[in-house]
């Protein structure tokens, strides 16, 4: 009996650790692949692949004020990507984050000219406050029209954000344009230093190596902040459990006495609240009004970023981080190479086909593993009995 109980197979490794290990495979995997296609198509403009991506690499880290803006190219899309993934938990596809951070800009940007009198300890916050306010009524649109009459959020949500683009439009040429008249720009008056994020640089007095070009605002670190939150949210909190529990079956989910529809409604205000910040920092710590020439597309960057980083929030922050090098790239490749820049469309396309087919790749041998040990465990049990 003894001798039948020690030939149980014991496991080298607990089940959340070769699940990590997994994600690690898998991405490993996905980026060599990317690496690897996406060398196929730079050679077919003539180009060396290693050269490209070394100077891909190097525009930037090679200096500080480098890793300042791949930072701050990742600090929007982490808040989008994050808002994207909460709602994507309860089994809900948030389109709308475009539509919604747009909203969260026009109420953020009333607030800054309407109290530009108030102090930075009082106007900062009620500035961040009206855009989470706005994004999350934008968003509690299409929740309760999938709630109440069954309307399905990803056509709601695309409606809206056209809405929204034209909201923005009517609020900087009429209550919101500025009362400069010399100007012919459609904008806002500027807005008071008060209302403005600092930058990391001016915090710490690192203004030579991070020059005024670079906002790098102290919403990175709160993107990061945000990014343990949602993870508290979603793994450690009571909603986590309802929303994933949603996510994955709404009849059980239904049947173990959780409302689906709070648990929704709920889901997607929080997933506004998160799209409120994605426009902060090119309103608060760019341009310092809102204008006609604002940076669009963010809300659908995120959904990438979102896929990318497998709607878990540190996948999110190192798919943020990549897709912000990327994007630095453009400039190294228009100045040093003669590929056109949409090749980084092209690659980020890639990269996403590549995780697709690594992660499926590495899960699929992970449950075979699961299903062996199983067996040999059972078998083994069978024997000692």
């Amino acid at each position: 009996m003894a001798a039948a109980a020690t030939s149980v197979p014991a496991r080298r490794l607990p089940a959340w650790a070769q699940v990590a290990l997994g994600q690690a495979l898998a991405l490993g995997l996905a980026l060599a692949l990317a690496a690897l296609v996406g060398g196929v198509i730079i050679r077919l403009y003539h180009e060396s692949p290693l050269d490209v991506y070394a100077t891909i690499w190097r525009f930037s880290t090679e200096r500080p004020s480098d890793i300042g803006r791949v930072l701050e190219n990742a600090t929007p899309l982490i808040y989008s990507a994050l808002a994207v993934a909460v709602a994507f938990k309860a089994g809900m596809f948030n389109i709308g984050v475009e539509g919604q951070y747009l909203v969260g800009m026009v109420t953020a940007a009333a607030a800054a000219v309407t109290f530009d009198s108030l102090p930075a300890f009082a106007l900062l916050p009620l500035v961040v406050l009206a855009a989470m306010a706005g994004s999350m009524i934008w968003a509690a649109i299409p929740a309760v029209l999938k709630v109440k009459t069954g309307a399905h959020e990803v056509v709601t949500t695309i409606m809206l954000n056209g809405v929204a683009i034209s909201l923005l439009a009517w609020a900087i040429l009429h209550p919101l344009r500025t009362t400069d008249t010399g100007l012919v720009d459609l904008r806002t008056d500027i807005f008071p230093d008060a209302a403005m994020f600092p930058t990391i640089a001016h915090t710490f007095g690192l203004e030579k190596q991070l020059p005024e070009s670079v906002y790098l605002t102290w919403l990175f670190p709160l993107a990061l902040l945000a990014c343990v939150l949602v993870w508290f949210l979603l793994f450690r909190s009571r909603l986590g459990y309802e929303v994933r529990a949603v996510g994955s079956s709404a009849g059980s989910a239904q049947a173990g006495g959780i409302s689906i529809g709070a648990t929704q409604i709920k889901i997607f205000l929080i997933s506004g609240a998160l799209a409120g910040f994605v426009g902060l920092n090119q309103l608060l710590g760019d341009k310092g009004f809102l204008g006609s020439n604002y940076e669009a597309g963010l809300g659908f960057a995120g959904i990438t970023v979102a896929f990318l980083g497998r709607n878990h929030p540190a996948g999110i922050a190192v798919a943020a981080v990549l897709i912000g090098m990327l994007k630095r790239g453009q400039d190294a490749l228009a100045l040093e190479t003669n590929i056109p820049i949409e090749i980084l469309i092209i690659l980020q396309g890639v990269l996403i086909l590549s995780v697709v087919i690594a992660y499926e790749i590495v899960n699929r041998r992970i449950a075979r593993r699961r299903q062996h040990e199983i067996r040999a465990e059972e078998t083994a049990l069978e024997g000692a009995g």
